[in-house]
């Protein structure tokens, strides 16, 4: 039985999404967000594949990653491919930061923050985030949406406010992706 690869795909968002990150971080910081970026996405790419899935493609786009895979056995399955990212990211923050102070290596310290932030984020109860597929698996489709939004519109919220109060526009662009992505749901 031949198996075929999947396609690595970088949408103009995803190249724009890149770019942006290699001009606002320094070498170290663009390096820690990778690495714990591409473990989040080889906990999903692993559990497709250990629950008898198959990965189609990984697009890179303006909001992070996407993985485009054939249709999950049953929600067990969907609910274990959408918590294995988070799983491996924070399994990730654990080895990072210690090897990080083992060794001395700071871009491995910011790797297991990033790492933590990451898999922390993508624990929201919001669609299309790894939380919002766990709990749509758990509570079906009509009550996720509206959880969704509510969280997105939480999110921006908080971002709005943590932005007025000089604490960085992160959570609210974040927040603003969030609501955006909820009206394509």
């Amino acid at each position: 039985m031949m198996h075929r690869r999947f396609k690595v795909k970088i949408s103009a968002g995803g190249a724009v999404l890149l770019a942006a990150l290699y001009f606002l971080l320094d070498t170290d910081e663009l390096a820690a967000l990778l690495l714990a970026a591409v473990t989040h996405e080889l906990g999903h790419l692993v559990a497709i594949r250990l629950t008898g899935g198959r990965v189609k493609s990984l697009t890179a786009n303006i909001t992070g990653a996407v993985i485009e895979r054939d249709a999950q056995a049953g929600s067990l399955s969907e609910l274990v491919c959408a918590l294995s990212g988070p799983a491996a990211g924070l399994i990730w923050a654990a080895l990072a930061a210690g090897l990080g102070s083992f060794i001395g290596l700071d871009m491995l310290l910011l790797s297991a923050g990033m790492s933590l932030v990451l898999s922390g984020f993508n624990l929201l109860p919001a669609l299309p985030l790894d939380g919002g597929r766990a709990l749509e698996c758990a509570v079906g489709r009509r009550a996720t949406l509206l959880c969704s939004l509510v969280t997105a519109a939480l999110v921006l919220l908080f971002g709005a406010i943590l932005a007025a109060s000089g604490g960085g526009i992160a959570l609210l662009i974040a927040g603003g992706a969030l609501m955006v992505q909820q009206a394509h749901l």
